[in-house]
């Protein structure tokens, strides 16, 4: 049994044989552009699996597919002087883990600062309830205003902004050394995730030209190595042996939907020593 209603979001009902006759779930719009997610109390402890989608989960048809955005430990770890600056540089990548694809879209040019355009995030619809995409079969459902995209000067291509965050913090702390709140990414599939079997054939993602589609299909991870324009962070003075944390987070400013949203960062612990940069292995930044 199930039905969909449409008031100011959307609304999945599915029955459940059992004690719970229900499992209520709804996606409504931030301000933001985001998607909030209430849960019933029997589903309000129970987090996205990466290895079983949402359908699985919980026993229920989802209306959309999502993806769900994570950011991956920092790699390929170094720092580089320009003229007395050090700098820390880093190779960041962005898994989707969902059961749907991040699929963004070039769209109009009101609501954005000039030269840039605005993006739409399209959600696909399960057809079939088996919690996997398909894309001869899962139709586009949704499309939302989600953001803007830029040219990247350095990269000399378009770039969806504010994809990323990165920060150098104290160890158990807030207090934030070093950081880029809003680092754009051109969305393509690189590889797949490590250690899991992509659920979705790939979409060949990366062309990224003004009018191009961006995204990451499920079960593939975008990577952005150390070299590329963007990828450090400024090492404070007096940093020196000491251990800090290096933060890295996908989406910070909440303005995709996901089937979680409480996953999206990594942290790891390094030490800064003069023009070496090593992991310090301790699990403080966790």
């Amino acid at each position: 049994m199930g039905e969909v209603q449409h008031r100011t979001g959307w609304i999945v009902v599915a029955g459940v044989t059992g004690a719970a006759a229900l499992v209520v779930v709804l996606l409504v719009d931030r301000p933001g552009g985001g998607a909030e997610t209430a849960r019933s109390p029997a589903e309000s402890s129970a987090r996205a699996d990466p290895d079983r989608p949402a359908a699985r989960a919980t026993g229920r048809t989802p209306v959309l597919l999502a993806p769900n955005l994570r950011s991956l430990a920092a790699a390929d770890l170094s720092i580089e002087t320009l003229g007395g600056e050090r700098r820390l540089r880093f190779a960041a990548s962005l898994a989707n883990l969902g059961p749907g694809p991040l699929l963004l879209l070039p769209r109009g040019r009101a609501g954005c600062p000039p030269g840039r355009h605005p993006a739409v995030q399209v959600l696909h619809r399960d057809r079939n309830g088996d919690g996997v995409f398909q894309r001869a079969h899962d139709p586009p459902e949704r499309r939302r205003s989600v953001g803007c995209m830029l040219r990247h000067p350095g990269h000399g291509h378009w770039h969806f902004d504010a994809m990323a965050a990165y920060s150098l913090r104290d160890p158990g702390t807030d207090r934030t050394l070093a950081a880029r709140d809003k680092v754009s990414f051109c969305l393509r599939d690189n590889r797949r995730v490590p250690g899991q079997r992509a659920r979705a054939g790939r979409e060949h993602f990366g062309e990224c030209g003004r009018d191009s589609r961006q995204g990451i299909s499920p079960g593939w991870v975008d990577v952005y190595s150390a070299d590329l324009d963007g990828q450090w962070l400024r090492v404070p003075p007096r940093l020196d042996d000491r251990v800090v944390c290096l933060d890295l987070e996908a989406d910070p400013h909440g303005l995709l939907a996901e089937t979680d949203e409480t996953d999206n960062a990594t942290s790891i612990a390094i030490r800064i020593d003069g023009g070496a940069v090593r992991r310090a292995g301790a699990t403080i930044c966790g």
